[in-house]
C-alpha cells in the first residue's frame, strides 16, 4: 500500500512539474503574438496596397483594428442582414462576446473580405498564375454561368478583376462549419448531399474535375463571426425555415479537361487533397479515369459524414456502397448519382424527412471501407433482398495482397514496370490473334 501511495505522489510530483508556471505562459503568449504579428505584417504587405484599387472597383476591404481581427469596414443594415438579396448571405445572429467584434473573420495571403457600396458583404481570392493551374479559366467559365451556381450547389461568382497581370475572384460571403453543434432533421442532411451532387453533376459536365472535395469547402449562405458559430443565434432558424443553401467553392487544384472521358497518368491522383481517397490507384496502375476517382472520393466524404443516418434513410447503404465500390464498371457517375437519389429521396414521407438526425459523437473520421464497417447491419430484410445487388464488395485477399505489396516503393515499381510491359505487349498479341483468327482462318486447319 505504502508502495502505490509513494508511486501516486511521484506521479503527482511529475505532473505538477509539467505544469506550465506564469512565467512560460507569457512566454507562450508573447511567442503567439510574435507569430500572428508576423502573420498580419505578411498579409498587409498583399492587400493593403491594394486597397485603394478595390474601393475604385466598388469594394471596401475590412480594416485590421486589432491584432487577429478582421471586421467590415461598414456597418451593416438589417437588410442586408436578414433579406439579403441573391446571390448574398443572410448575416449576424452572434450573442455579446467579450473578446469578438460582431462579423470579424480571418484574412491570409490568398483570401480578403470586403464590403461592396451597399454594404453587401464578399469574399475576394488572389488566384493562381494561368501556367500553374486552371483556376482562373474556371472562375471565368463559372462566372458566365452565374445565374445558375446556387441551384447547382456551387458558391456564386459575382466577378473577376485583373490587376497587373494579376487575377481576383469576387463571391459572396458566405460562412463554414454547415452542420456544426446544429440539430438537423434527415431532410435537413438530404438536402445538404443533394446540393453536393449537383455541385458534382455541374463541374463534370463542364468538364471540371474539382479535386479537393472535403467537409470544409463547403459554405452554407449564412455567416457570422468566425469560430463561434457553434452558438449562433441565426443559423438554426433559418435551417428550420429551409432557407439555408450550400455551395461547393476552392478551385485552386481543379482541372479543366477537354473531354468527359479520359484518363490521367496515375501520379496525378496523389495531389488529390480530399481527406481520403479510393483505391484506384493503390495497385500499380498507370493511369485512372478522374471523374470515377472523384466519385469515389465524394462517396468517402458523405460515409464519413453521414453513414450513421443510414438507419432513417435506407437507400443511403446502397448509395454509398455504389460510390464507393472498387469495382469501377459499377461506381455511380455523377449524373447517375443525382438521378438515383431524386429517386430515392422521393419516396420518403414527410415524416421520415422531419425525423431528427442523429449526431456523430466518435472522434475522428468513422472508416469507410466495406470490410470495416457494415452500412447493411440492422437493415430490414426485405429492404436487402431488394438492393442487396448494391452492396460494394470486401476485397479479395489478393486484392489485399497487391495492396500491401505496392504500399511498399519497391513492391510498385516491380508493379508498374509489368504494367508497362504487357500493356506494351498488347497491341502485338492483339495483332496476332487478329491475323490468327481472321486473316488466315485456314492456318487453324493445320
Amino acid at each position: 500500500m505504502s508502495t502505490f501511495m509513494n508511486m501516486s505522489q511521484e506521479i503527482s510530483l511529475e505532473e505538477e512539474e509539467e505544469t506550465p508556471g506564469p512565467e512560460e505562459c507569457n512566454v507562450n503568449w508573447e511567442a503567439r503574438k510574435a507569430y500572428m504579428k508576423k502573420e498580419e505584417d505578411e498579409i498587409n504587405a498583399v492587400w493593403e496596397p491594394l486597397r485603394r484599387w478595390f474601393t475604385e472597383k466598388g469594394y471596401m476591404l475590412y480594416t485590421f483594428p486589432e491584432l487577429g481581427h478582421y471586421v467590415p469596414s461598414m456597418d451593416t443594415s438589417s437588410q442586408v442582414a436578414e433579406f439579403p438579396d441573391y446571390p448574398y448571405a443572410f448575416c449576424g445572429g452572434d450573442p455579446p462576446y467579450p473578446y469578438c467584434k460582431p462579423l470579424e473573420t480571418y484574412s491570409s495571403a490568398s483570401m480578403c473580405f470586403a464590403q461592396d457600396v451597399q454594404g453587401r458583404h464578399v469574399a475576394i481570392k488572389k488566384l493562381r498564375n494561368a501556367d500553374e493551374t486552371d483556376e482562373i479559366r474556371i472562375y471565368q467559365l463559372l462566372l458566365e454561368k452565374r445565374e445558375v451556381l446556387v441551384e447547382n450547389g456551387i458558391l456564386p461568382i459575382i466577378d473577376v478583376l485583373e490587376y497587373d497581370g494579376q487575377y481576383f475572384a469576387v463571391m459572396p460571403r458566405w460562412g463554414d462549419d454547415p452542420f456544426f453543434s446544429i440539430p438537423t432533421s434527415i431532410g435537413n442532411v438530404l438536402h445538404y448531399i443533394r446540393c453536393l451532387l449537383k455541385a458534382i453533376n455541374f463541374l463534370h459536365s463542364n468538364g471540371i474535375v474539382h479535386r479537393d472535395l472535403k467537409e470544409n469547402n463547403i459554405l452554407v449562405n449564412h455567416f457570422g463571426a468566425h469560430g463561434r458559430i457553434s452558438h449562433n443565434l441565426m443559423r438554426p432558424k433559418l435551417l428550420s425555415q429551409g432557407r439555408l443553401a450550400y455551395g461547393l467553392f476552392d478551385f485552386d487544384l481543379a482541372l479543366m479537361l477537354s473531354s468527359t472521358e479520359c484518363l490521367l497518368p496515375s501520379r496525378q491522383s496523389f495531389f488529390v487533397m480530399s481527406i481520403e481517397i479510393p483505391f484506384d490507384t493503390s495497385h500499380g496502375e498507370l493511369d485512372y479515369d478522374p471523374y470515377k476517382f472523384e466519385m469515389g472520393c465524394l462517396g468517402i466524404v458523405l460515409c464519413q459524414m453521414f453513414q450513421h443516418c443510414i438507419p432513417f434513410a435506407h437507400f443511403l447503404a446502397p448509395f454509398l456502397d455504389r460510390l464507393i465500390t472498387d469495382r469501377l464498371e459499377l461506381r455511380l457517375t455523377a449524373k447517375e448519382a443525382l438521378e438515383f437519389f431524386e429517386e430515392m429521396h422521393a419516396k420518403l414521407t414527410p415524416e421520415q424527412l422531419a425525423v431528427e438526425a442523429p449526431v456523430y459523437t466518435l472522434y475522428g473520421y468513422p472508416p469507410w471501407q466495406p470490410e470495416k464497417y457494415d452500412r447493411w447491419e440492422g437493415l430490414p430484410d426485405e429492404f436487402i433482398a431488394e438492393w442487396g445487388h448494391f452492396r460494394a464488395p470486401k476485397p479479395s485477399f489478393g486484392t489485399k495482397l497487391l495492396r500491401w505489396f505496392c504500399r511498399r516503393l519497391w513492391g510498385e515499381r516491380i508493379v508498374i514496370n509489368i504494367r508497362r510491359f504487357v500493356r506494351l505487349l498488347a497491341p502485338y498479341v492483339r495483332a496476332s490473334l487478329h491475323y490468327l483468327f481472321y486473316v488466315s482462318p485456314n492456318r487453324l486447319k493445320i
